[in-house]
């Protein structure tokens, strides 16, 4: 799986850049949430605003990293509407606050 870390003081933004968030690549993207746990600040930012398609095992891997870091506070960014659309019918919504941009989650977390 294709994504780039960014940090500063608050936030730790993963930008996933892939266009599918599928059972393919859910297993690497646990494991590499788990590796960098100790160095995700307060607040983590998923940006998906690459990813056009998600199933239920990318759902689950972000309920994975939602449970992993339960101290922490996690939104997504810049989800496309067939993902959204898998957040509301899931009502993961509910858990996990979404923003259409980093810029908004950063001004709405502070």
């Amino acid at each position: 799986m294709n994504y780039e870390v960014s940090n500063n003081d608050l936030f730790t933004v993963v930008e996933v850049q892939e266009s599918r968030f599928d059972a393919k690549l859910a297993p690497t993207f646990r494991q590499s949430m788990e590796d960098i746990q100790g160095d995700i600040k307060p607040n983590l930012l998923l940006d998906l605003s690459n990813v056009n398609f998600m199933d239920s095992s990318g759902l689950g891997a972000v309920m994975a990293v939602y449970k992993l870091l339960r101290d922490r506070q996690i939104a997504i960014v810049g989800a496309k509407q067939p993902v959204r659309d898998l957040l509301k019918l899931t009502r993961m919504d509910r858990l996990v606050k979404t923003y259409d941009t980093v810029e908004d989650a950063m001004t709405a977390s502070v």
